[in-house]
């Protein structure tokens, strides 16, 4: 009999695609000045942030936990009851982080794994960039917690918090980073721009 509960892995994988969708089809031709009021400032040398390397290993475990939780209840069929319409939220959940990955995609020509800088590095402060500093970071958070309201296991709910404070880890290694490349500029940036939620934070 099929488990429903196995649709969960479709999901994540429209929500992968959608990266792909942002950058192979729905990319604008300014690519990151796109909706910026000026053309984007450039990195003039190559750069990484500080534990750059060691952070993105605390956000692979922070995937790891979650997809164990997935593997634990999803493929067995033995998701815990937590609320009727559970799934379905979920599901909301992923794919609006999903709409949010495409349209950062679409609009940042730079973005890499690491917080890295090569030269010629653009500033994105258009698209999502308007509402919030960090919309990849954003969809990665809201990955994890349509996957934890889908399956509410224990492991599901670890690798939302520790994706949470990896996203915000690397949110602040990155901001440094680009205070010191960018200066004036990005610290005007991030005056009128929130890092995760719009007038909260």
């Amino acid at each position: 009999m099929f488990q429903k509960d196995l649709l969960i892995y479709a999901v994540h994988l429209l929500f992968w695609g959608s990266s792909g969708i942002g950058r192979l089809f729905i990319r604008s031709p300014k690519g990151a000045e796109a909706g910026a009021a000026a053309p984007a400032p450039e990195a003039k040398e190559e750069r990484s942030a500080p534990h750059s390397r060691l952070l993105l290993v605390f956000h692979s475990v922070a995937f790891g936990a979650m997809y164990l939780g997935v593997g634990q209840f999803a493929i067995p069929g033995r998701v815990p009851a937590w609320f009727p319409g559970q799934r379905i939220a979920g599901t909301v959940i992923i794919l609006a982080g999903g709409a949010i990955m495409a349209w950062a995609m679409a609009t940042f020509q730079s973005w890499r794994f690491r917080a890295k800088l090569e030269q010629g590095h653009k500033l994105a402060t258009g698209g999502p960039f308007r509402l919030f500093r960090h919309p990849i970071y954003l969809a990665l958070d809201l990955l994890a917690l349509g996957t934890a309201v889908w399956i509410p296991s224990a492991a599901c709910w670890i690798g939302f918090v520790l994706m949470v404070i990896g996203s915000d880890l690397r949110a602040r290694a990155e901001e440094s980073l680009l205070r010191e490349t960018f200066g004036q500029v990005y610290l005007d940036y991030c005056a009128r721009t929130r890092r995760f939620i719009p007038g909260v934070y």
